[in-house]
């Protein structure tokens, strides 16, 4: 029977009256058997002392974000940095994240997690202990099963006997009172094992002092003990290594079995000074217990300082345009691109004579140990002839006439002679009608509100300023006529766009006005209706926002008339709080799939068969929901930081061909990215046909550089196939014409070169394989059913994660833009781009509320499924670091969402055959299903 703690004053006086109504309990030495229970009032004392002696908490280091963690049992963990942490009750294991704990307790700083201990850890218990259960109170009866070890008495007092069978908790029986006066129990001993204590890692090397620079071998140690195994062998222990930046981390070393190791830190790849290295050391037991620990080494750096001569000129650092002078910090060792062009500055005309070191116009410097200047110095060549740009109104023609209400679209031509057209503007009456044109061709939506004629220009502005405004023309404007052809205009109240920290129940506010009536207003989150129409003006609803995934979302609302004219969307960007992880009625199951080993990248057969690439070189299968114990195929490849294993696509025509297509590193005949195309094995499809690879293309050699490597493929409805390839970590390959990196490629499916590939004809090789240039590091991308559209995520630099709109020739323009930023003509902008971090005020600007680091993941869901319709029709896009799926509303003008968040770091998305939603993990498979 369990009691509930009193308080202690109850029960030491609870414990006196039971004694006094016993007599002194000492000990009449003829007690019968059947003599009354007495009441366990002294055991609750103990509790009570023994819970008060307990020492305060303490709490020990047991993760950085956004690393995995493990507790033995359920435990109090809580994650933050210095006095900001949010607690929560973990059992089994967690992640080291905000998604996690479901809030970020210290915006912008490197948060761990920690785990609570009472005062100091116990020392490890022997190999057994023995264990007294209470099983009688003075003076009852007790039965044991066989012979038993049994003790009566109180505190460290005590008298033991075996007993056989059945006793008697009383001093005759026991032969003894060995606690005269006071109220005694009888406990029986039983032998138990102590828990497995888990093993202790150590790292000896390299040093808690360690530094290092690029180019460096940092050599890595360590050993493990354990309490039951002594010290553990070699195979006992695993180390790995990653490149941290800012709050996350990139693979550098994978997990490799061993005391000892070596890692080369690359030459060429992140170039921010904030990063540092961090090796992992994990210890695993004989039982299966484990302990990891880490051990950081810090960069050594040195301040670079770019100059001009004239100070003020413009040359390019990695590829971006920068002004000098220009100092920044770097690590010492890291390779950086320097290019000066002739150019005009002032009016005046520079040449390039030399950079101070002796490098050619475009050269490649490493980081200096000591601080450096590298001047550029130019000739001036004399003054700058600039013409003015020319610019016409194409449409409307002039004289024509316009209804109030009714959208025209303005279009204009604009030429420079001498250099570039940087944006066209469009005017009514001398007002700016909408936003600048910045490219070809230049055009703006015009409705007119004012009835008579009005006068239209265009204004053209090249890149060294100069405007020309066009000759205007004349609209006359006029009202409807006849049948009511004027829409509403709709006017959101409430919720104010950019309103943040939503949470419950919120009301949505509109108004509307008409020439004649308003009839209807409608509000909408995320394009489904919420709440009522309403027949007039102002309208309002309740709305619940905990029924939405915590992050950004859309509201807005827009008025009918009795003739039917709809007014334009009137919506507000803002986001919701609380801790939902998906949408009311949605599922996610976390675990759908376990035991994969740093995932890359999947697909779906016709059967249902997820197909998985392993960065390591297998490629496992998913069947019937179950992870198959054999893979499919297993290569040989380089893994270190982002290669490996890392790409795999199926034709169109699996179902009768069974191709598979892969996209891996190799090491044979030196390191570089090879595409092979496998055929299953007819009898087993589970399984690769012995020799039946075919090569694609292998791609050029890789630099010392592991980092962006893409490896993403898919047929397109063509049925050609498609293939995203990084710049290796060099900026400058995204814009030469002549290598494949920093591309995307078209083939055919046996590895030919279509010869309707838009650079087919004007180059040669490989180069003849490019379908679209200037792209960073396209990890994913993927492609409409149906329609062919293609969208590429870009994970970014500095800045901004774009997604892209594939096509023929595209130039998306890195290095020289990322994300909206420099766009300039004949450079693709993004579809949608979010920022690394919030904008003030937070969520203005593209991308809104969405923030992350890397764009690793991308599915369009279709028109059809098992998803609600609003969902549908929709392209889903996950975050690697930030650890969540957004949505972007193909229907709606691409307006983005909040969809789910995740306690894995996602790496590709999949919309299921069944109506789901798959997110691949680098461990694992999520399915997030409705219902």
């Amino acid at each position: 029977m369990k009691f509930a703690l009193k308080p202690a004053t109850q029960v030491v006086a609870g414990l006196l009256i039971a004694l006094a109504l016993l007599g002194c309990g000492g000990g009449n030495q003829n007690e019968p058997a059947s003599a009354p229970p007495v009441p366990e009032e002294a055991d609750e004392v103990r509790q009570v002392e023994a819970a008060a002696a307990l020492a305060e908490p303490s709490w020990v280091h047991l993760a950085n974000h956004p690393d995995a963690f493990s507790v033995t049992g359920t435990q109090l963990v809580r994650f933050g940095v210095d006095t900001r942490w949010v607690e929560k009750v973990v059992t089994g294991s967690g992640w080291c994240t905000n998604s996690y704990f479901g809030f970020n307790p210290a915006v912008g700083v490197l948060k761990t997690c920690q785990l609570q201990v009472n005062g100091t850890p116990p020392a490890p218990p022997p190999a057994s202990t023995t264990v007294w259960t209470h099983i009688a109170n003075h003076p009852q009866a007790f039965t044991v099963v066989g012979t038993k070890l049994v003790r009566f008495g109180i505190d460290t007092r005590w008298v033991q006997r075996n007993v056989t069978d059945r006793g008697y908790c009383t001093n005759s029986f026991f032969g003894s009172n060995p606690a005269p006066g006071v109220l005694k129990t009888c406990q029986v001993a039983s032998t138990v094992a102590a828990p497995n204590v888990a093993p202790v890692a150590t790292i000896t090397g390299p040093a808690a002092t360690a530094t290092f620079k690029a180019g460096d071998t940092i050599s890595f140690a360590g050993s493990g003990t354990d309490a039951e195994d002594g010290s553990l062998a070699a195979t006992r222990l695993t180390w790995w290594a990653e490149l941290r930046h800012d709050v996350h981390g990139h693979p550098l070393q994978p997990e490799t079995v061993g005391a000892s190791g070596s890692v080369t830190i690359p030459v060429r790849g992140e170039t921010s000074a904030n990063i540092w290295y961090r090796f992992y050391l994990r210890a695993t037991d004989s039982a299966g217990a484990t302990n990891v620990v880490t051990r950081d080494i810090q960069p050594q750096k040195a301040q670079v300082t770019l100059a001009t001569v004239p100070a003020g000129l413009a040359f390019t650092l990695d590829g971006q345009p920068v002004t000098a002078p220009n100092t920044f910090t770097g690590v010492v060792g890291i390779e950086r691109d320097l290019a000066a062009v002739d150019q005009n500055f002032n009016g005046r005309r520079y040449q390039f004579s030399g950079w101070s070191d002796g490098g050619a116009a475009t050269h490649t410097v490493s980081t200096p140990a000591a601080n450096t200047t590298y001047t550029a110095s130019f000739s001036d060549v004399g003054p700058v002839i600039n013409n003015p740009p020319a610019v016409a109104l194409t449409n409307p023609a002039n004289g024509s006439s316009a209804t109030t209400g009714v959208a025209i679209t303005l279009t204009a031509t604009a030429t420079d002679n001498d250099d570039r057209i940087t944006g066209v503007e469009f005017f009514e009456n001398g007002v700016k009608i909408g936003a600048t044109a910045p490219t070809a061709p230049y055009s703006v939506a015009w409705s007119p509100t004012l009835t008579g004629p009005r006068s239209l220009t265009a204004r053209a502005t090249d890149n060294f300023g100069l405007a020309t405004t066009s000759a205007a023309i004349t609209v006359t404007v006029s009202a409807p006529t006849g049948t009511d052809a004027q829409a509403p205009v709709a006017t959101l109240v409430a919720p104010a766009n950019l309103a943040a920290g939503l949470n419950g129940a919120i009301t949505l506010s509109a108004t509307a006005t008409d020439n004649l009536a308003v009839t209807a207003l409608e509000f909408q989150v995320d394009g489904t209706q919420v709440g009522a129409t309403g027949s007039g003006s102002p309208h309002t609803v309740t709305l619940d926002t905990t029924a939405y995934t915590s992050g950004q979302h859309i509201v807005r609302v827009r008025a009918r008339d009795a003739a039917g004219n709809a007014s334009p969307w009137a919506s507000a960007t803002v986001s919701f709080g609380g801790s939902r992880t998906q949408p009311a009625g949605f599922s996610r199951n976390e675990s759908w799939i376990t035991g994969l080993s740093s995932a890359t990248a999947f697909t779906q057969a016709p059967d249902g068969r997820l197909f998985v690439a392993q960065q390591g070189g297998a490629l496992r299968i998913v069947k019937n929901g179950v992870l198959l114990g054999t893979p499919f195929m297993t290569l040989t490849v380089d893994p270190a930081g982002e290669r490996g294993l890392i790409g795999v696509a199926l034709h169109p025509a699996f179902a009768s061909n069974r191709y598979v297509y892969v996209y891996r590193t190799t090491a044979e005949n030196g390191t570089h990215n090879r595409i092979s195309r496998f055929t299953a094995d007819a009898a087993n499809p589970d399984v690769v046909a012995a020799g039946s690879e075919l090569l694609i293309a292998d791609l050029p050699a890789l630099s010392s550089a592991t980092n962006h490597n893409g490896g993403a493929m898919n047929f397109g409805i063509d049925g050609k196939l498609y293939v995203a390839v990084g710049e290796n970590a060099n900026a400058a390959n995204s814009q030469n014409p002549a290598t494949p990196l920093g591309k995307m490629l078209r083939f055919n499916d046996d590895g030919s070169i279509p010869v309707d590939n838009p650079f087919y004809a004007s180059r040669t090789g490989l180069a003849r394989a490019i379908w679209a240039s200037g792209l960073r590091n396209p990890f994913t991308f993927a492609v409409q059913p149906g329609t062919g559209r293609m969208y590429i995520n870009d994970v970014g630099q500095d800045v901004w994660e774009e997604v892209n709109l594939g096509a023929p020739g595209a130039n998306y323009g890195w290095p020289a833009s990322e994300g909206p930023a420099n766009i300039t003509a004949g450079v693709t902008a993004p579809l949608f781009a979010y920022r690394h971090s919030a904008t003030s005020p937070a969520g203005s600007g593209p991308g809104g509320f969405f923030t992350g680091f890397a764009i690793t993941g991308g599915a369009f869901y279709p028109g059809t499924g098992a998803f609600p319709a609003a969902y549908r029709n929709s392209y889903y896009f996950a975050d690697y670091v930030s650890r969540y799926v957004g949505r972007l509303d193909l229907a709606n003008n691409h307006a983005a969402s909040a969809f789910a968040s995740l306690t894995g770091a996602p790496v590709g998305l999949q919309a299921g055959l069944d109506g789901a939603l798959y997110v691949l993990t680098r461990n694992g498979i999520v399915r997030i299903g409705f219902p």
